[in-house]
């Protein structure tokens, strides 16, 4: 293990507490408190089921990173096959939120860059 996984957690917490703080302040907060007679909105189950599903990616990329942290510092309870189980699960979550936001935003943007860093990271910090 290297500090390429360390890199990976760092891209990884980045861009999870990223997306949370700042689609918090801007996009949340704004469509809430605008709400334009929509009763959808309006419905405050409705309100949290969104905040909650809006959230979800942020915790995932947390947990991973988390996950990555916990292998670099105790790399005594990775065996190989969860080296693997993490390395997969990561990529699985890191790559292809990247490609999503990359097509969404139809080019670079912080988020797809440091998703694809700490997808990188991690694949060759296992790897290595």
């Amino acid at each position: 293990m290297n500090l390429l996984l360390i890199v990976s957690a760092i891209a990884g917490f980045g861009c999870a507490i990223g997306h949370s703080y700042l689609s918090e302040r801007y996009i949340l907060r704004p469509l809430y408190a605008a709400t334009n007679g929509s009763r959808i909105l309006e419905n405050p189950v409705n309100r949290r089921l969104m905040y909650a599903m809006w959230h979800l990616p942020s915790i995932a990329w947390s947990l991973v990173a988390a996950a990555t942290l916990w292998m670099f510092f105790a790399p005594q309870w990775f065996d190989a096959t969860a080296s693997t189980l993490l390395l997969y699960f990561g990529i699985g979550i890191y790559m292809p939120a990247a490609l999503w936001n990359a097509i969404a935003f139809r080019g670079p943007h912080v988020g797809n860059i440091l998703l694809t860093i700490a997808s990188l990271a991690l694949w060759f910090g296992v790897n290595v």
